[in-house]
């Protein structure tokens, strides 16, 4: 996966000689962001392990810019202020403890680097990696808290774009995310993992330059 992930920064910063005087492009997207998310936490003394799986949808903002040569490839950044991952609520089922738990995580400052390869018909693919920090807040029993984290991945999207009038254009894609897998340790020892994928629906307006 590193071999993977830096082949991909490579590709993308190849292109920034020949896009540097390209067209630019900018705009805004909504996404439609399906995670699909498994973890388990195991607690600190007993060392019980407790895997749980949550799907959640989010209706996110963002915004891009990109720079595109005659050819159709280009370079671009998408960045999308915050997704949710999921909540919930925890049984009283714990030896260790009396009380519920309730958690919930978010993915916070979330970026996009990709590269774009389109034909003359609207038709493109865009791959590239995500960057995003997780964000978590909690009410544990134990009176424990876990600290944020970060996480990347790889992206691989398709889409069909279409131009109209004074240089707008409009776009549909679908896309999908592998984020790397996600360790947190609470202050009193117990340790959360998390494996997060998203696939993603994006429609989005532009104005090129």
């Amino acid at each position: 996966m590193n071999k993977l992930k830096t082949l991909v920064l490579a590709i993308c910063l190849s292109f920034v000689a020949s896009v540097a005087s390209a067209e630019m492009r900018m705009g805004v997207s909504v996404h439609a962001m399906m995670f699909e998310t498994t973890g388990s936490e195991t607690l600190r003394t007993s060392g019980n392990v407790t895997n749980k799986s949550v799907d959640e949808t989010a209706v996110v903002p963002s915004i891009f810019i990109e720079a595109v040569n005659s050819d159709g490839l280009g370079v671009g950044i998408d960045y999308v202020p915050v997704a949710e991952l999921g909540s919930g609520t925890g049984d009283d089922d714990d030896a260790e403890t009396s009380g519920a738990n309730k958690a919930s995580a978010e993915l916070a400052s979330h970026s996009t680097i990709y590269v774009i390869a389109q034909n003359e018909n609207g038709l493109f693919v865009k791959a590239g990696m995500a960057f995003a920090d997780v964000d978590t807040t909690e009410t544990l029993s134990t009176g424990d808290s876990y600290g944020n984290a970060s996480t990347e991945g790889l992206m691989a999207g398709i889409g069909l774009s279409r131009d109209l009038d004074n240089g707008m254009f409009v776009r549909g894609e679908l896309s999908y995310v592998d984020y790397d897998d996600i360790s947190i340790t609470s202050t009193g020892g117990s340790t959360v993992k998390a494996d997060v994928d998203s696939t993603n629906v994006t429609f989005s307006i532009g104005k090129s330059f």
